[in-house]
This record gives structure tokens, sequence and C-alpha cells, in this order.
């Protein structure tokens, strides 16, 4: 498969602690979104010394972050399940500990996927004057996220 549009790519979530087996869960779709971004980065430690290479820093990598943003048109249709998972961010219940946990499915197009357990850190409603209402999310990896190619 060639290139593909954002809409095309599903984003699903499923409410659970980090520590659920994935094939367990009910994944549901997030609906009636606009952007998605998955980006990976790692965290490095300075390796540099007196005798390395030509004066030239070196690297290692020591933790992975992975961190979901999303924003989308806001609904309330039962279906689209915002208002589901918004009420999981501003009042997260004993199922996760009191905390704002979830697990994120990304599918493209070409089957590749990103599944893996988050932390919500920032849910944010706009509702201008004369627009749209909508409403936008990020979320920090909390846990092994992984890639899961097509």
């Amino acid at each position: 498969m060639g290139a593909h549009v954002g809409r095309d790519v599903l984003v699903e979530f499923a409410i659970a602690d980090e520590d659920a087996n994935p094939a367990s869960l009910t994944f549901i779709n997030l609906g009636m979104m606009r952007g998605k971004s998955m980006k990976t980065s790692w965290d490095t430690a300075d390796t540099t010394a007196d005798d390395s290479p030509n004066f030239t820093k070196t690297s290692l990598v020591t933790f992975k972050n992975v961190e979901f943003s999303g924003d989308g048109v806001s609904y309330d249709d039962a279906v689209f399940n915002q208002e589901a998972l918004e009420a999981h961010v501003v009042s997260p219940g004993p199922a996760t500990a009191n905390q704002p946990k979830v697990w994120f499915r990304l599918t493209y197009p070409s089957g590749k996927k990103y599944e893996g357990p988050f932390i919500v850190s920032e849910w944010s409603n706009d509702s201008p004057y004369a627009d749209a209402a909508t409403w936008s999310i990020t979320a920090a990896s909390n846990g092994d996220v992984a890639l899961i190619p097509a």
C-alpha cells in the first residue's frame, strides 16, 4: 500500500492498568478525530571522555519515551466514546488506582500498529464562539509501547 491520509488511521483505547494483558482488553474507537500523532524519543547519557575518538561526543540511550497526542471535533454521541475517555481522564476510578491510565492502539491502513499503556497528562476542551467545539489529548507511555509491523 502506498501513501495514505491521516483520517484513515484508526485510534482505539481501553481503560486499564499498564500491567493488563492487551489480548484480554476490549478496545473501543475514539471517533471524530482530526489530528493523530505518535512520537518516539530516547533519553541519552553522555559517554564522552578524554579518549573519545577525534574529540567527538559519544552517547548511549537510556529510556524510551512515547507520546500520543490527538484532537477532534466534540461530539456527545456515545458511539464516538469521547465523553467516556474524558470522564476517565478527569475523574479516574479505582479500576486504574485513580490514575488516568489508558491503553491506546493506532492502526494504519497498511496494518501497522502501535499499542501500549499510556498515562494521560492533558485533556482540553475548546469552545470558540463561532466555530466548532474541539478537544485535544496528550498522553505519555507508561510501559512498553510496541510497534507491530503489518
